[in-house]
């Protein structure tokens, strides 16, 4: 009979496999690691490998025997838009019978035609007092300087914000008008 033969075994101080060891699981860590970046990158959800414990608040931790992903995006909140408050109209305060009532007393008492007194208004400014365009303002939509001249004329004062008073650009409208007519107002005027 034959003898057995006899299994040899490596000696560990003498294998050159066991001092590359420790740095081969590291590198397969790692490798395995860059491997799950890339899937996580191609919109997958991350993976864990194996149950840790004790798990530090870093993106990516190791384990001699564990790798956990925990590179979860982390919704920003976003700011809600504060609504701005809706401007509520004011009304005015002269009613449609106040404008009757002066086109009726400055008309007469400047002796010119109501209609064209009130004609010139609504075509101007649709009858709003605050009307503005550029340097014109007002019922009849003086300018400044035209009105600071009439009004001098009229021996009233001069002040140009008393363009956007109804009664008073309607005075001073039914005076320019008795003046010189409606040629201040070549398109409405006629």
């Amino acid at each position: 009979m034959k003898k057995p033969k006899k299994l040899i075994f490596p000696n560990p101080k003498k294998s050159l496999f066991l001092p590359f060891l420790p740095i081969l699981i590291i590198l397969s860590a790692l490798l395995i690691v860059f491997l799950l970046r890339i899937q996580n990158k191609n919109n997958f959800q991350p993976l864990a490998l194996g149950i840790a414990t004790n798990i530090s608040p870093s993106p990516t931790t190791f384990l001699i025997d564990y790798v956990v992903i925990t590179e979860t995006p982390i919704p920003t909140p976003t700011k809600t838009p504060t609504p701005l408050p809706t401007k509520t109209p004011t009304p005015l305060p002269y009613t449609s019978a106040d404008y009757e009532q002066w086109f009726t007393t400055y008309s007469n008492h400047q002796s010119i035609n109501r209609e064209i007194l009130k004609k010139i208004a609504i075509c101007e400014s649709n009858l709003n007092p605050k009307a503005n365009n550029g340097i014109y303002g007002g019922l009849y939509q003086f300018t400044a300087n035209s009105w600071i001249s009439i009004r001098r004329a009229m021996n009233l004062d001069p002040n140009p914000d008393l363009r956007f008073d109804p009664e008073e650009a309607i005075k001073t409208a039914a005076f320019k008008i008795a003046v010189s007519g409606t040629k201040a107002w070549p398109i409405c005027g006629k």
